[in-house]
């Protein structure tokens, strides 16, 4: 049995620990191939005051065992009274470009790489109310973004390539 900790990004002072527990199992009327069954479960009341049930993962391989993992913790953290929560008050901002402002000699086909970070407690960063431009045209479909909610780097690299 393993443990995993949960904390809601708007409440600093509340988290909850989820127990997983995985086995591997053959069947015996299958071809022998093993199943994997991840049984996840915690303690912490559901928003009615009720214990809220295991939730069990059967899986032929673990390929996807993180994403399932996942989908089930948060349907448990959906069930979770998380109150009080707290005001996310602050904007993102951005804590890293390439070029830097004001750069001189930068090259017309160089990238540009832009961090934005945002401090808890925290909503995060939605990706969707971001807005890419550059003189005015709109490249928001081709910029690249990894990270996470709070903490993404989004790069450009100019499609369009002037040979002088």
């Amino acid at each position: 049995m393993a443990y995993f900790i949960i904390r809601n990004s708007l409440n600093p002072y509340k988290s909850v620990k989820f127990s997983i527990t995985l086995q591997q199992q053959v069947l015996k009327s299958s071809d022998g191939d093993p199943i994997w069954t991840a049984e996840i479960n915690t303690v912490e009341p559901s928003l009615s005051g009720t214990g809220m049930k295991s939730k069990y993962l059967h899986l032929r391989t673990l390929n996807n065992l993180d994403q399932e993992i996942e989908k089930a913790a948060s349907e448990f953290c959906e069930q979770i009274d998380w109150s009080p929560l707290l005001n996310d008050a602050r904007p993102p901002y951005v804590t890293y470009t390439f070029p830097v402002n004001d750069a001189v000699d930068v090259d017309i086909d160089s990238g540009v790489e832009v961090k934005l970070s945002e401090s808890l407690p925290s909503a995060g960063i939605d990706l969707s109310s971001i807005e890419v431009t550059v003189n005015g045209l709109d490249i928001t479909s081709e910029v690249g973004v990894t990270g996470d909610p709070y903490e993404y780097v989004l790069r450009w690299r100019p499609s369009l390539v002037i040979n002088t």
